[in-house]
């Protein structure tokens, strides 16, 4: 006998099925038909620390249940003989909106130190799905997803899509890392051993829905040991084809290659691998030029774009003419759609020589599976997804719908760009590793695993998140030098020794001011001053309110400067902003010398070119990002440096790009250049080229022959630092500022319809979409939008959930 009881919404219900007998579990239904037969609510596989007691839970049922205002409440006490060990678990079904629902795992156990688990939340249609669909396809056909943003569904047959979306990996204990820095400085990023949620996320197999089994799967805290399992060593190919001027002769596993001019140079191999796979690629190699190893996809025998899952920026591997240096290094091959995978070998330096390369091996990979997550002693553990479901209407309605949605999920309240905004940050935001669960938020995929100073800065303090905004703070706390510098980089796995004259240390105070205001955060007392002081003494040892750096203090920071440089508007300003803030934290400074670094800021507003310098050697360059250090001060101190004409002075001078009819103002355009070059000409700008630009060596390569005019610093349009300066010419009265920051966001999601989501940066020049960088998407940094429009009133703190729950 069945039990049902009905929890109605104008769309998506709930009911419950099942007895006492069999247990209870909750099924979801469309109106009055089932969209998932799901039998039961989870997995769940368990062990102790030593891993000689394992315990399998299958699909999970409550002994009861009880009718919330909402939704249901289900829960069991179980009590496992293997461990001696009882084991409380309740279920919370949530209907957030009449398409959205909210699941809540909880598990409590009260009776030994410690257990690992893996819990396996599987979804299984009601009916055989159309098709399945992710992020990043909308035809997906089975396996592991393994993609920009962890997000799957299905699209019945009439037309509906049901999604699936998980909380953010700080809460759900998962991690996204796939690769890891090498060994000492430089040589790029190798795929690591030990693989943590390689399977967060999957469909079933193309195998598995011919035999009828069809679902969607999310799968907490298992990793996967690369060095444990089954293997299998896969063939070379015979053949081989030359990249540029080479000369190789291959004697069994004997490669040696003489590289006999500049540049990219090497061998081409066409490997076996197929997607949705795991992999090894080791060899050993010496020589005097450092090794560079790729792999791109191949269709029809065009080579697309680097696969970067495990192995990326491998340009140089350093190895030595005397001795043989190994490399071995695991690739995760996403779904490419069958394509194939080339890959390279050589070198992509300037230098000339010869490489030897020995026992080339390409090894597949079946591997060992084993729990990670912890269930402590008296904690309560809680795993989080949502179901969702509304009319199938194109794939770029269902990458917003998977955005706004989980926002929504999340308590979050706001336009449709701040939700997406907010929930591709939360995307960012995981676990350490899989024995540290603290927080760790990454710029984007292609940054990862890499935390970076700025980026957290610029994200983490534009959520009222308290465990976020302090537990990230205190992590960048621990990377101070003994000089009192904060680091740039904090990369799990390995080590980073850099810390330098940037802006790191300045914003990592300014983020203990917040901390403090916003939740009366106790402050490490001798870390703000020792930072205080290096502050004080790097900048200017001479105390003559005039700041010298030997980097940039913006995200302009391709250049560096020997000996150190005063000649940047944007590092005078950001150093006036840093003696507010060490002020305002209860250090001593005379008030003359703040003023007197504030003034030195405002000189370099030239009233001749009505604009302020980004760098006095380079007049008729303007940036964007000079604009920063007034935003500082007006948002956290309430205090204008520059005056409202200096200020619309400068925003008038940048030309705006990307003109489209569809935009909320078609008579201008949607995107302006973070940095450009301001010309006499009727046209009035132009981008930088070889002769005339301010990076050095780096941008006479970037930037010679317009090859990247319109892209990164040379004229890209970056959202935070644009919409920010937009928020700034509001506070000083520009009319143009509305229309301005409703165009960018505009563009931020409807520019380029394939990528509605946020990105580094949006190209001002180019021809088609393909132009466009794959490696800028998914940035984290653009949630700062939020707090502008918080500055700007145009949204208030209660929106964020977690405002309301300090």
């Amino acid at each position: 006998m069945t039990s049902t009881t009905a929890c109605f919404a104008q769309e998506l219900n709930l009911k419950v099925s099942g007895d006492k007998n069999q247990g209870f579990w909750v099924t979801i239904y469309d109106a009055e038909k089932p969209l998932l037969q799901n039998n039961g609510e989870f997995s769940m596989h368990l062990s102790n620390l030593d891993l000689s007691v394992q315990k399998e839970i299958r699909s999970w049922k409550a002994s009861s249940y009880s009718q919330t205002s909402n939704g249901f409440h289900l829960d069991k006490d179980i009590y496992l003989p293997e461990f001696d060990a009882n084991l409380s678990i309740w279920v919370d079904y949530e209907i957030i909106n009449p398409q959205l629902i909210r699941k809540t795992v909880h598990l409590f156990q009260p009776s030994m130190p410690n257990l690992y688990y893996t819990l396996e939340v599987k979804n299984i249609p009601a009916k055989v799905p159309h098709r399945y669909v992710t992020f990043e396809h909308e035809n997906f056909p089975g396996g592991l997803v393994h993609e920009l943003y962890p997000s799957a569904g299905f699209i019945t047959s009439k037309n509906k899509v049901v999604g699936f979306l998980t909380d953010p990996g700080y809460k759900n204990e998962f991690t996204r890392t796939t690769r890891r820095r090498f060994s000492g400085r430089g040589g790029g990023m190798i795929g690591m051993r030990i693989l943590p949620d390689p399977n967060l996320l999957s469909v079933a197999s193309r195998k598995e829905q011919l035999s009828g089994n069809n679902y969607i799967k999310y799968t907490f805290g298992e990793f996967y040991n690369l060095d444990r399992g089954n293997t299998s060593s896969l063939d070379l190919p015979a053949n081989y084809k030359k990249e540029g001027k080479v000369s190789v002769s291959r004697n069994d596993s004997l490669i040696e290659i003489s590289f006999d001019q500049p540049g990219k140079a090497g061998i081409q191999l066409i490997t076996p691998f197929e997607d949705q796979q795991l992999y090894t690629i080791s060899f050993l190699a010496k020589g005097d030029v450092p090794v560079a190893l790729k792999l791109y996809r191949i269709q029809n025998g065009e080579i697309k774009e680097e696969l970067e899952h495990g192995i990326k920026y491998i340009d140089n591997f350093p190895v030595t003419s005397d001795s043989l240096t190994q490399f071995k290094g695991s690739i995760l091959l996403p779904y490419i759609e069958n394509d194939s995978v080339m890959l390279f070998l050589g070198k992509t330096s300037e230098n000339r020589g010869s490489l030897i390369l020995r026992d080339l091996q390409l090894i597949e990979h079946k591997p060992f599976t084993q729990a990670y997550n912890n269930l402590p002693l008296g904690d309560t553990i809680v795993k989080t997804t949502y179901i969702f479901s509304e009319p199938w209407k194109d794939h770029k309605a269902y990458k917003i719908a998977t955005q706004t949605k989980l926002a929504e999920g999340m308590g979050f309240k706001g336009t449709e760009i701040e939700k997406m905004l907010y929930a591709n940050f939360q995307m960012m935001n995981w676990i350490t590793g899989i024995d540290n669960l603290e927080p760790f938020n990454v710029p984007n995929l292609n940054y990862s695993p890499d935390m970076y100073n700025r980026d957290t800065f610029w994200s983490v303090i534009s959520t009222h998140n308290k465990r976020l905004n302090l537990s990230i703070w205190n992590q960048w706390a621990n990377t101070q030098t003994s000089r009192g510098a904060i680091g740039t980089i904090i990369t799990p796995y390995m080590g980073s020794i850099e810390a330098k004259d940037n802006e790191a240390t300045i914003e990592w105070l300014v983020w203990a001011l917040l901390n403090k205001r916003r939740f009366n955060a106790e402050l490490p007392a001798e870390k703000i001053k020792k930072a205080a002081n290096y502050i004080l003494n790097e900048f200017d040892p001479d105390k003559d309110g005039i700041c010298e750096s030997h980097f940039s203090m913006s995200q302009i920071d391709v250049m560096e400067y020997h000996p150190k440089t005063d000649r940047m508007a944007v590092n005078q300003g950001m150093f006036a902003v840093a003696l507010k803030t060490i002020q305002a934290l209860g250090i001593e400074i005379d008030s003359t010398y703040v003023q007197k670094a504030e003034s030195e800021y405002v000189k370099f507003y030239d009233p001749k070119r009505k604009h302020l310098l980004f760098d006095r050697d380079y007049p008729d360059l303007i940036t964007l990002t000079d604009l920063i250090p007034e935003f500082l001060s007006l948002w956290v101190f309430d205090h204008a440096m520059l005056t409202d004409e200096m200020v619309i002075h400068h925003l008038d001078q940048f030309p705006v790009l990307n003109r489209m009819e569809d935009a909320p103002y078609p008579e201008i355009g949607t995107t302006a250049p973070i940095c450009i070059r301001l010309t006499k000409d009727a046209k009035g700008y132009s981008y930088m080229d070889a002769d005339y630009q301010p990076f050095g060596e780096f941008g006479k390569i970037n930037y010679a022959d317009d090859s990247r005019d319109g892209f990164y610093y040379n004229g890209g349009s970056w959202l935070r630092a644009e919409y920010s300066a937009y928020v700034v010419g509001l506070k000083h009265g520009w009319e143009k500022a509305g229309k301005r920051m409703k165009n960018r966001l505009w563009a931020e999601m409807n520019l380029n319809p394939n990528w509605p989501y946020s990105k580094e940066f949006i190209p001002t020049k180019w021809s088609t979409y393909d132009d466009w960088w794959p490696s800028t998407r998914g940035l984290s940094w653009n949630v700062f939008v939020l707090m502008a429009n918080e500055f700007a009133n145009l949204r208030t703190p209660d929106m964020d959930p977690d405002y309301r729950k300090l």
